[in-house]
């Protein structure tokens, strides 16, 4: 049947009808009538009316699941057109298309029915709301305004408070669920992405792409601590020792076995059977020794990222030490080839007490032993499913699992209780289909191909190291020495040249001599191209600094601190963001590198992407002004106000 669609926000602005809600208030504030009439627009209008929550999952996915009668619906957040598509599982069949006005990310069904859906690109969560029937529409209720990308959701087990995590605000918002007011929000780690929630609702669990961290947020108390939750794995087959604790310079303490750093945590996942778990899929990374020249990124001997799923305890918020062991004959290079090195989806299957994993890459679903002290170890069964693959729900009714393939967009369908069945596919509607064709779509499978030998030895992808087209947060052993893996999305128009000591005059160039570190046996010439159009295009964060106010004056004497001719910023960081394209001696020479000079790197999305310089050597943005004065810019001299304006303007950019 043709799907009917309704349009929820215009891509131009929020709908007259949409009154944003939400901004942030001290927990305990009173409600102004102004707010009680905003956030009374984010209730139900029909209450009952339509579809409800299919199952007691409380955590947000591309696939959320809702039931209205003896029907399965799934909800799809289709990124590329900006939809959100409803499906009839049983029969698959689209019903109808809601157009959002912009990205959606990640869906969730509350416990009355209505549908929230993350809006990274517009900092905002549309809330929707179902009609009597499925072939409708989601009807508009109001967009809450959040800080820059929300990304996932979550529900507390009492379905009393929505939490939602902002990758590039670094946040975690607690909403009121009736009215989408903020109740609190708490400060992160950078690029957190996945939230669940602890059975007693005393905890939140987030997730961080970077760093080798997991945050547990205290949702009782009143300043609401983060504690990290250290992800850093063993490797038995390295060689030399490594020291605790190289995870963002938080932790320093005694030797220990040969480390590898957590990292691509875009999923969690809480156990149902056995209760008290919750489930991460990441990889483990070794990036070399940064204090040795080598041949390629990393030392190569052994495959420098191995697949991992860490199992944490829901009441200590503790991980289970072997889930992040890797064996001595585990991580051989071989291997990595049918590894799940690009997790982004995760769903549990209480009835098989297993766990689904969609892998990017290689275009899989693997199910895993959920009652494993270490999962990985653990396959059951794997499916081939349509590329791209970044969402996943389990209909305990109708026993299928249901998988969304971005790249293709496309769903999957399997059927968990029947072992030789292959998963059925719908393809839904594709608005964008001209506009993901030809060179992107091409560049885009390729920057994911993992297990590729011809990108990388190891199985690595491009995305390994620059998940979503930022950077891994790590330095990496290379033949000239230790290097930064520097962000790449909104960050290659005019900023030749490229590479830290600006070898390559084009992306095309980097590209060729990045394949030749990582020992691929190499791209054809239009898939070179196809890459190049890809990470062009890639969609940088979406930031909005304040039009007025105590803080915009501040990032505007921060300005002026940047581009003043004491302190020199301006000299190399011409505009701000654009660069001079010179290699400079900035006296940052490190053991193993082979040369003085580095090229003048973006400072476009600087504030997110810490650490900084080409050997990682400053944690913060403020580490970075006052560790390099004299260096590069001069900032001592500056009274403490105008260095916070510095690094305010800076955050910015």
């Amino acid at each position: 049947m043709k799907s009917a669609v309704y349009t929820v926000l215009g891509l131009g602005g929020l709908a007259a009808s949409l009154a944003g809600c939400g901004g942030a208030k001290p927990t305990g504030a009173a409600v102004t009538p102004s707010q009680a009439v905003a956030s009374a627009r984010c209730e139900r209008r029909a209450p009952g009316v339509g579809a409800a929550r299919a199952d007691e999952r409380r955590e947000s996915s591309p696939v959320a699941l809702a039931r209205l009668g003896s029907r399965t619906i799934a909800y799809i957040a289709d990124e590329d057109d900006g939809v959100v598509h409803t499906v009839d599982v049983a029969k698959g069949e689209e019903l109808s298309v809601t157009q959002i006005g912009g990205a959606p990310s990640q869906v969730l069904v509350t416990k009355d029915g209505r549908v929230l859906v993350s809006l990274r690109d517009r900092s905002q969560v549309a809330v929707l709301e179902p009609a009597d029937s499925p072939e409708r529409p989601l009807a508009p209720l109001c967009a809450v305004d959040l800080p820059a990308e929300p990304v996932a959701l979550a529900a507390t087990p009492d379905d009393s408070t929505i939490l939602v995590t902002s990758g590039w605000g670094r946040a975690l918002s607690a909403l009121d669920a009736d009215h989408l007011t903020t109740r609190f929000r708490v400060t992160l780690a950078r690029e957190p992405r996945a939230v669940v929630v602890s059975d007693d609702g005393s905890k939140a669990f987030v997730a961080h792409v970077v760093g080798s961290r997991m945050s547990a947020v205290d949702l009782k108390a009143p300043d609401h601590p983060v504690r990290t939750v250290d992800m850093t794995g063993e490797d038995a087959g390295l060689s030399r020792p490594r020291r605790r604790g190289v995870v963002a310079g938080l932790l320093r303490g005694e030797p220990r076995a040969p480390e590898r750093m957590g990292c691509q945590s875009f999923a969690l996942a809480k156990s149902v059977d056995p209760p008290g778990r919750i489930f991460a899929p990441q990889v483990l990374v070794d990036p070399g020794d940064t204090e040795q020249s080598t041949s390629g990124y990393g030392d190569g001997f052994r495959a420098a990222e191995v697949a991992s799923i860490a199992v944490i305890d829901d009441g200590t918020g503790a991980p289970l030490d072997s889930s992040l062991k890797i064996a001595a004959h585990e991580g051989q290079v071989a291997q990595a080839q049918r590894e799940c090195l690009l997790p982004r989806a995760i769903a549990v299957d209480p009835a098989r007490r297993s766990m689904l994993v969609t892998c990017l890459g290689i275009d899989a679903v693997v199910e895993y032993d959920a009652a494993s002290a270490d999962p990985r170890q653990s396959e059951r069964r794997r499916w081939q499913v349509a590329s791209g693959p970044t969402g996943v729900a389990v209909d305990q009714v109708g026993r299928r699992a249901i998988v969304w393939s971005q790249f293709d967009q496309a769903v999957s369908v399997i059927a968990l209780d029947e072992e030789a069945k292959r998963p059925t596919m719908l393809a839904v509607s594709r608005k964008a289909k001209a506009a993901r064709d030809g060179d992107y779509a091409l560049g885009r499978r390729l920057f994911h191909a993992a297990g590729d030998t011809r990108i990388a030895a190891d199985g690595r992808a491009c995305a390994s190291c620059h998940p979503d087209g930022r950077d891994d947060s790590l330095t990496w052993s290379t033949p000239e020495g230790p290097r930064n893996t520097p962000m790449l999305a909104g960050r290659l128009t005019d900023m030749a040249p490229f590479g830290w000591n600006g070898a390559s005059d084009t992306v095309g160039s980097h590209l060729h001599h990045t394949l030749q570190r990582l020992r691929g046996r190499g791209l054809e010439k239009h898939e070179i191209a196809a890459l190049e159009a890809f990470v062009g295009g890639m969609r940088a964060p979406s930031t909005h600094a304040p039009a007025a106010g105590p803080a915009a004056t501040r990032i505007a004497r921060g300005k002026a601190v940047f581009e003043s001719a004491e302190t020199a910023c301006a000299s190399c960081h011409t505009g701000g963001a654009a660069v001079d394209g010179v290699a400079h001696d900035v006296q940052s020479k490190a053991k193993a590198d082979t040369d003085l000079k580095f090229d003048t790197p973006s400072l476009r999305f600087v504030g997110g992407t810490a650490p900084y310089f080409h050997d990682g050597r400053y944690r913060t943005l403020r580490e970075l002004l006052v560790g390099s004065d004299g260096k590069m810019g001069h900032v001592s001299h500056l009274p403490a106000e105008d260095v916070d304006a510095l690094e305010a303007y800076l955050r910015t950019l």
